[in-house]
């Protein structure tokens, strides 16, 4: 265990002890627990055995919750892993072997444990490698708000290198259409450099009237660009900083049109400033589940929009009968966040191949349908919450609500009765 040596700060030591021996199945050792209270910790007595078998070998606290989620699934994932692993550990092998995993998700049936990674195909999205010049926010969301506030701020800033007397007045942004502060911030940014107002700021505001609508778009839109000189911004998730789980309508718009796509396509992986990385593009304009790579206490998963997603927007797409939402609920239960850190990833960052280890149970009609209604519930809540017709405190209320609700029913599906 961790021993604290001498005065403030305190010094901590982690003793371990190795052995060369192979044959040690039956060596058993205490295991000591200082999360909660480094002086008091709390002692398990475990076999070597149990983390030479884990999965990737994890060494997890083998208090008796996690021992029993150990024996109920360590055996079946560890099979998975071996199995399947090789085959859909990036999108490319996926890919390669469409075929054998398109049998064997057609040989799921009810009550079967399978991984995620098996059921679900994705990974991060586009990085335009300027932000500033094809990423705009909506008109009327907060960070309009913000943006308004900031761009006086970032000209004066800027002006020090610009030297144009009239950039110094507070109010000369407020004389000019957004369309004019657009075009203005643009061509500041051409002749000082892309970093101009700093790397990645945002200072577009996109009125309604400038957004295309997915659902109508043809699939030469999607995949060329739009033609149409007014309408060609698309919804474009880069994220959430709030950590909003179930359901977020992104306020974050990207120029998709032709000459804005034509560039992505031909500049893509090239070297220097400014240079984009199309990633994933078969997945863009359709709905999935989504997170932010990085996550405080519980993960946090939401339900994707059609549109574009960017390179911190981990984005998943369903290829089973069983819909997004589905591991949308799953994600979002406390059973999994703890399943995740224990026994994928410990780190606060959940990442794609992390996501695509989780043991997923293949629901019954019944069971389906209960997940439905939290998801129903949940995603009715947010959708008032974000307009306006609910405070966020009562939203997070009727949410935590739910989640008791979302909880019991998850342990239930996995065998665990609590």
């Amino acid at each position: 265990m961790p021993r604290h040596l001498g005065p403030d700060p305190p010094y901590l030591v982690y003793i371990f002890i190795y052995s060369k021996e192979k044959n040690i199945q039956e060596y058993s050792f205490k295991f000591s627990d200082g999360k909660i209270d480094l002086f008091n910790p709390k002692i398990y007595k475990v076999t070597a055995e149990t983390y030479e078998n884990s999965m990737n070998n994890v060494f997890f606290i083998p208090s008796e919750h996690n021992l029993k989620i150990y024996s109920k699934y360590n055996s079946s994932v560890s099979v998975l892993m071996n199995n399947w692993w090789e085959k859909i550990s990036t999108s490319r092998k996926i890919s390669q072997n469409y075929d054998e995993l398109s049998d064997y998700r057609d040989s799921l049936k009810a009550g079967d444990v399978t991984l995620l990674g098996l059921l679900v195909e994705g990974g991060v999205g586009l990085q335009t490698g300027n932000n500033g010049k094809f990423v705009g926010v909506k008109s009327g969301t907060k960070q309009a708000e913000k943006i308004k506030q900031s761009r006086v701020v970032k000209l004066k800033k800027a002006n020090k290198k610009i030297k144009n007397s009239e950039y110094d007045d507070p109010n000369y942004l407020h004389n000019l259409t957004e369309i004019q502060i657009r075009n203005l911030f643009d061509s500041i940014k051409e002749e000082y450099g892309r970093d101009i107002f700093g790397q990645g700021y945002l200072f577009k505001i996109i009125d309604d009237s400038e957004i295309a609508d997915v659902d109508q778009m043809t699939q030469s839109e999607k995949e060329n660009g739009i033609s149409d000189p007014v309408k060609y911004f698309v919804p474009y998730d880069k994220g959430d900083r709030d950590g909003n789980r179930w359901w977020l309508e992104t306020p974050f718009l990207i120029d998709w049109s032709e000459a804005t796509t034509n560039f992505f396509k031909n500049n893509s992986g090239k070297k220097g400033a400014g240079m984009p990385v199309l990633r994933n593009p078969q997945f863009y304009f359709r709905e999935g589940l989504c997170w932010t790579d990085v996550n405080s206490t519980y993960l946090k998963c939401r339900l994707k929009k059609s549109g574009i997603h960017d390179v911190l927007s981990m984005s998943l797409f369903t290829q089973v009968e069983l819909p997004d939402w589905y591991f949308v609920c799953l994600i979002n239960s406390r059973f999994i966040s703890e399943y995740v850190g224990t026994f994928v990833n410990s780190t606060s960052h959940f990442q794609i191949n992390d996501a695509r280890q989780i043991p997923i149970v293949i629901p019954s009609e019944e069971e389906l349908s209960s997940f439905k209604k939290i998801f129903d519930e949940a995603y009715e809540i947010k959708n008032n919450q974000f307009s306006r017709n609910l405070s966020e405190d009562l939203a997070e209320k009727k949410l935590n609500t739910i989640q008791d609700e979302l909880d019991l029913l998850v342990m239930k599906l996995y065998g665990f009765e609590e």
